[in-house]
C-alpha cells in the first residue's frame, strides 16, 4: 500500500467516524427529559456568593449509578445526563434562578470538584457519614433511601440459599464488594464484621467480580438492585438479611465546609413536593431497559460481545475519534516543547540550561497520573477537563521527545557541525538546514513509538470523563453491567490503532532510507 492510499485510508476513516458520530438519534417517547420540568418557586441567591462557574449552579456526580445518574451518550448537551439526581439538580437550578452546569468525575474524584471550586455541589447518591460531615457541608435529605427499599446484599442466584442469613454471611470467608468509602462498605464493616469488606470502583466492576467469583455478594441500595436484576435474571437480592441503615438514612448534597450556598440550596429543598424525588427515580429507571443489551444472565459471550458492539458501535466510533485527535494533538505540541527545551537545554546560559533539565528530570521522575491529578488539581476552575488533561499530556510527552531528539542529534557525526561553520553557516542556520534533517531520520522511529505510546497512556484520561475510548468502556460498563465483553472490543481497538500507525510509521522509514 502507497503513501496515497495509505493517507486516503485514514482520512476516509476520520470522515466515517466524525459523521456516524455526529448523527444523533431523536429523543425517544419515554425519555427522562428533565429539561422539560419547570418549576415556579423561587430562591434569591446574593450575588455576592461565590460560584465555580458565575451564573451557573455547577453540579459535579458520577453518572454510573443508576437510576440516579446515569448517561445515553447518543444525545448532545447536557441533557445526556439521565436520572433522578438530574431531575434534582434542573429543580435547584431554576428555583436558585441559575443556569445548570454538570461536572462528571469518578466517585472518589468527587470531592475533589468541591476542594478545587470546579463545583458548588456532588449529587451522586451521598449519605451522611462522620469523616464527610468533619471536613465538608450536607445539604438537608432530599431522599430516604428507605423509599427505594434500603440498603440490600445481592448475590448469584446459585448461591442464595448458601448466603440467606446473617450468620452465613458474617464469615470472614464471605467476600463482600462495596464501593470505597460509601455507605454501604461502612455498613459492612458495622453490621457484618466479621466478613470480609472488598472495595470495588464501579458497581459493574463489582457484578462482573460476583459472577467470576471473585467476590460473594455485593451491598448496594435496594433501587440500583431492582435495575440490576431486571437484565441480570442471575442475580437475586438475599431477603434474610438487610442492613439497618436508620443511622444513614436520608440521601443529601454535598458542599465545600460551611458554603454560604447550603443555606439557599436547603431553601430550595424546602419547597421539593413530597414524593416528587421518587417520581424521577421511577421515570429514570423506566428508562434504562432502552440503553440496555437485554437480560445477559442467560447468554453467552459470544452473544453478549455482538450486543454491546451492535448497540454501541457509534460509541466506540466517538471514543475512537478522540482518543486519536488527543494522541495526535498531543504529539504535535508534545513535539514544539522538546525543540524548545532542547534550545534552553544547549544554551550557553547555565541558569537555563538547569530549567530545562530540572523540568525533564521531574516530568520524567513522576508518573503520568500524577501529573494529569496536579494538572487538573491547580488548572482554573474556568477549564474543562479535556484542556487540562491535554495539557498534562503535552507537557509529559515534551519531556520524552526531547530526549528522544537530544539523542538524534547526539548522533549526527560532529564533523557536520564543523564542515557547516566553514562554510560560513551560523549556529542556527547549521541546525535547521544540516543538523535537523539528519536528525529527524534518527529520531522518527522513536517518535513513532512515542506516538503508539501516546494511544495507549491516554486511557488514563478516562478518570477525568473526556470521552476517550476508555472513558466510553466505563459508560457502557455502568449501564450493561458488563465489563470483559467492553474491554476486549476496546482492546481490539487499541489494537488495530498501534498496529495501522506502527505500519504508517515503517513506511516514512522506509522512504527516508531510499
Amino acid at each position: 500500500m502507497n503513501l496515497k492510499k495509505i493517507i486516503s485510508f485514514l482520512f476516509l476513516s476520520f470522515v466515517i467516524i466524525f459523521t456516524l458520530t455526529s448523527c444523533k438519534k431523536d429523543l425517544p417517547e419515554n425519555y427522562p427529559n428533565w429539561q422539560e420540568e419547570t418549576y415556579e418557586q423561587k430562591v434569591e441567591v446574593p450575588k455576592n456568593i461565590q460560584l465555580a462557574n458565575p451564573g451557573y449552579l455547577t453540579i459535579a456526580t458520577s453518572p454510573d449509578y443508576t437510576p440516579y445518574e446515569y448517561k445515553d451518550n447518543n444525545v448532545s448537551g447536557m441533557l445526556k445526563y439521565i436520572g433522578s439526581d438530574m431531575y434534582l439538580a434542573n429543580y435547584l437550578a431554576q428555583t436558585m434562578g441559575l443556569e445548570l452546569k454538570i461536572v462528571e468525575s469518578n466517585f472518589d474524584g468527587l470531592t475533589i470538584q468541591l476542594d478545587q471550586d470546579k463545583a458548588d455541589i456532588v449529587l451522586a447518591g451521598m449519605t451522611y457519614k462522620k469523616e464527610r460531615a468533619e471536613n465538608y457541608t450536607f445539604s438537608d435529605i432530599y431522599y430516604n433511601s428507605s423509599e427505594g427499599g434500603g440498603q440490600i446484599i445481592l448475590v448469584l442466584k446459585s448461591n442464595y440459599d448458601k448466603y440467606n442469613s446473617f450468620e452465613a454471611l458474617n464469615n470472614s470467608d464471605v467476600k463482600i464488594g462495596c464501593q470505597n468509602a460509601s455507605v454501604q462498605q461502612e455498613l459492612v464493616e458495622d453490621q457484618l464484621p466479621n466478613a470480609t469488606p472488598t472495595t470495588i470502583g464501579q458497581i459493574a466492576d463489582g457484578i462482573n467480580l460476583l459472577k467470576h467469583g471473585n467476590i460473594d455478594a455485593i451491598a448496594l441500595s435496594n433501587s440500583n438492585a431492582e435495575t440490576l436484576v431486571a437484565s441480570n435474571s442471575d442475580l437475586i437480592v438475599l431477603d434474610g438479611f438487610k442492613f439497618d441503615s436508620t443511622l444513614y438514612e436520608g440521601t443529601r448534597g454535598l458542599l465545600k465546609k460551611a458554603s454560604p450556598l447550603t443555606e439557599y440550596i436547603n431553601e430550595a429543598l424546602s419547597y421539593l413536593k413530597d414524593g416528587s424525588y421518587q417520581k424521577w427515580v421511577d421515570l429514570a429507571k423506566a428508562y434504562v431497559p432502552e440503553l440496555s443489551i437485554g437480560d445477559t444472565g442467560n447468554t453467552n459471550f459470544f452473544v453478549r460481545f455482538w450486543n454491546v458492539l451492535s448497540t454501541y458501535i457509534l460509541e466506540f466510533l466517538s471514543g475512537t475519534g478522540i482518543t486519536l485527535a488527543l494522541s495526535a494533538l498531543t504529539v504535535i505540541f508534545g513535539t514544539i516543547i522538546a525543540l524548545f527545551l532542547h534550545l534552553i537545554r544547549s544554551s550557553r546560559f547555565l541558569l537555563l540550561r538547569s530549567i530545562g533539565n530540572i523540568y525533564v528530570q521531574f516530568v520524567r521522575g513522576i508518573p503520568l497520573l500524577l501529573l494529569l491529578w496536579l494538572l487538573y488539581m491547580i488548572a482554573p476552575s474556568s477549564w474543562p477537563s479535556y484542556v487540562s488533561v491535554g495539557v498534562a499530556l503535552f507537557l509529559n510527552s515534551g519531556a520524552y521527545v526531547a530526549e528522544i531528539i537530544r539523542g538524534g542529534i547526539l548522533a549526527v557525526d560532529k564533523g557536520q557541525y564543523e564542515a557547516a561553520r566553514t562554510l560560513g553557516l551560523s549556529k542556527m542556520q547549521t541546525f535547521k538546514k544540516i543538523i535537523l534533517p539528519q536528525a529527524t531520520k534518527k529520531i522518527l522511529p522513536a517518535l513513532g513509538n512515542e506516538f503508539v505510546a501516546l494511544i495507549k497512556e491516554t486511557s488514563l484520561a478516562s478518570v477525568f470523563f473526556i470521552g476517550d475510548l476508555m472513558t466510553v468502556k466505563n459508560n457502557i460498563t455502568a449501564l450493561t453491567y458488563l465489563s470483559i465483553e467492553p474491554f476486549i472490543i476496546v482492546g481490539i481497538i487499541y489494537f488495530v490503532l498501534t498496529y495501522g500507525i506502527t505500519r504508517l510509521i515503517r513506511h516514512f522509514e522506509l522512504k527516508m532510507e531510499a
